[in-house]
């Protein structure tokens, strides 16, 4: 038998090309595919979701140190939720 891709003599059972390493059949299983590209949608929500937390919540805080920890803690949840939820591009298979 010959290989197709460079056309090679190979043994009639062989399941890869010895000189370009090309498989001879078929693969039976698909490769998985990958998961969808995720838009900025799920980024805008959330951050629109801590600004009305913001604007209804954080003036009812005493003033001082319950207010800065108010937003301190606002911060760090919007840094993690925009980690969390940013728009991830597919990966390239190898």
């Amino acid at each position: 038998m010959k290989c197709r891709n460079c056309g090679t003599e190979i043994a009639d059972k062989a399941l890869i090309c010895y000189r370009c390493g090309e498989a001879t059949t078929a693969p039976r299983i698909a490769p998985p595919t990958p998961p969808a590209a995720r838009g900025p949608l799920p980024v805008f929500i959330a951050l629109l979701v801590l600004i009305a937390v913001a604007v209804l919540v954080l003036p009812e805080l005493a003033p001082g140190t319950p207010r800065l920890a108010g937003w301190a803690t606002l911060v760090v949840i919007a840094a993690l939720t925009v980690w969390r939820l940013r728009p991830r591009s597919r990966q390239r298979l190898r």
